[in-house]
């Protein structure tokens, strides 16, 4: 009897330790609990997206042919199509040329397209990605592509296929039921002939073998200047800058957000714009002149509103929705940059990535490779994470400015002092996840988040890999919202950081040349 008990106790005991594990296990994967909505969407504690796990257990061959949805010909898609002779030119323009992209309806007032690319990262599944809104539950349950090849003398091929979508957010943030959400529409390519061909348009829908052309997206392609740019790893680091809209002018602080970031590292920055003022306008065209720059006029599908006040005045009451069309800007670049760029780095102008052991971006990939080992080709975002450097406190703390000021001379010009120079910080550094801004992988994300990748392309990477402060900072350069932020307490314990000081004469070098091409531009007008 003593024995039959002792068994009992010992199964019991057994049974309540694997309960306990596996609740700590059930803990530690699932979701956070989200407060209200703040002024960013709550990160996700250890960079790891809800879900993940439950999909790891699949190999990514088996999840590739799971997902696989065959293609079909469409019926009298062979033959001239005079209507694919006339948009040609626009299939071949370079997207440098464009200043706006257009939002192609293909569901009325329920889906709208922004534009499409080709990945051909995964060795037999080559895709096109499409970048897309929808507003509410779509009314169909599966969504189509249609997709074109021009042949000779004039002559296309369409094929289409069941599309794989993607929502651009997470559920857990909430606030998408029956409002505008971002998606990315996968859609599979076929294998022509025992070949690859890549089509140069693409349409989704609800319906298959769409049969004009002319409504239909043109699918992004790489000139061979950039074909030349890649092979020779030119551009590691490509900066995406999200809509701006503000009527004050911030051209020199502009000059100098960009030339620190040359400095830093970035090859390439592209900038997207809603309404900015004129003298803004002109350092984007200065800089776009020598292929710095990329911009693009920004504007909202549907009947979100496009007027400057209504926009404002929209997303000032609709904080979600504001966060949820900054992400389509933010793929739209990852995308038109996956061969160009090795990272992508969505940030903003009053931020700064700075390392603090090496003077750059190489730098500092090259040091936490090494540090990482193989392992640093298991992630698909390298965060680093933020300080504020509130302009408050470059003016209250006169005694810890006093002791900079032999390496850095005070002065209320903005060329002598740009804000990014300020040395003043808070001592407290944000939690991992909270507020980073990273290093994106265009090799191994999928949908880019504007702190970190949001999803990856293989669904055994993890998601977010945060760096050690004393390696690198995020330098953010904002005044101190109490709306958002505790301020008393943030800006109770104080750090002196000199460590972009180093960059100080370079800096202001640069911008003294940019500026000073900029007044010549304006008198030569």
């Amino acid at each position: 009897m003593l024995v039959a008990c002792t068994k009992r106790v010992c199964r019991a005991g057994l049974v309540a330790v694997l309960v306990t594990a596996l609740c700590v296990l059930t803990l530690l994967d699932s979701p956070p609990r989200l407060p209200d909505p703040p002024a960013d969407p709550p990160p996700t504690p250890g960079g790891e997206p809800p879900g993940t796990r439950s999909i790891v257990a699949y190999s990514w061959a088996r999840r590739l042919a799971l997902d696989y949805r065959p293609s079909k010909e469409c019926d009298g898609a062979n033959g001239t199509n005079g209507t694919m002779s006339e948009i040609a030119l626009e299939t071949t323009s370079d997207a440098f040329e464009l200043t706006a992209i257009r939002w192609l309806e293909t569901i009325p007032g329920r889906l709208f397209l922004y534009s499409g690319h080709l990945d051909l990262r995964v060795a037999g599944y080559p895709s096109l990605r499409v970048i897309a809104v929808k507003r509410g539950p779509l009314p169909t349950s599966s969504l189509f592509c249609t997709v074109w090849y021009e042949e000779e003398q004039g002559r296309t091929r369409s094929y289409s296929m069941e599309a794989l979508v993607s929502p651009i957010w997470l559920e857990e943030w909430g606030g998408e039921t029956d409002s505008y959400t971002g998606i990315l529409v996968s859609c599979q390519l076929p294998s022509l002939d025992g070949t690859t061909m890549y089509p140069t348009r693409v349409h989704v829908g609800a319906t298959s073998c769409y049969e004009n052309p002319s409504h239909s997206l043109a699918i992004f392609r790489e000139d061979e200047v950039e074909r030349e740019e890649r092979a020779n790893n030119s551009r590691r680091f490509t900066l995406c800058i999200k809509g701006l809209d503000f009527d004050d002018d911030i051209s020199k602080k502009l000059v100098a957000f960009v030339e620190l970031h040359r400095i830093l590292g970035a090859g390439l920055f592209y900038f997207y714009v809603f309404n900015v003022h004129e003298n803004v306008l002109k350092v984007l065209r200065l800089y776009e002149r020598s292929n710095v720059v990329r911009w693009f006029d920004l504007t909202l599908p549907g009947d979100l509103p496009n007027d400057k006040i209504g926009r404002r005045e929209f997303f000032k009451n609709d904080i979600w929705t504001k966060r949820r069309m900054e992400l389509i800007p933010y793929n739209h670049c990852f995308y038109e940059n996956l061969r160009r760029s090795e990272f992508v780095v969505p940030i903003d102008v009053d931020e700064a990535i700075v390392p603090v052991k090496r003077k750059t971006w190489h730098g500092l990939i090259f040091d936490e490779q090494r540090k990482l080992g193989e392992s640093f080709e298991e992630y698909a975002s390298y965060s680093v994470r933020n300080a504020y450097f509130f302009p408050e406190l470059q003016k209250k703390n006169t005694i810890a400015r006093n002791t900079v000021d032999s390496r850095l001379s005070r002065s209320n010009s903005f060329l002598e002092h740009p804000d990014f120079l300020d040395t003043v910080r808070t001592a407290s550094i944000s939690p991992k996840g909270d507020s980073v801004k990273s290093f994106i992988s265009t090799r191994r994300a999928l949908i880019v988040h504007n702190h970190y990748a949001l999803t990856t392309l293989n669904p055994t990477t993890r998601r977010a890999h945060h760096l050690d402060p004393n390696d690198a900072l995020k330098h953010h350069h904002r005044a101190c919202d109490s709306k958002h932020l505790d301020c008393d307490l943030l800006m109770e314990d104080v750090r002196v950081d000199v460590s972009v000081l180093r960059y100080a004469n370079e800096l202001k070098a640069r911008m003294r040349l940019a500026l000073k091409d900029l007044n010549s531009i304006d008198n030569n007008k």
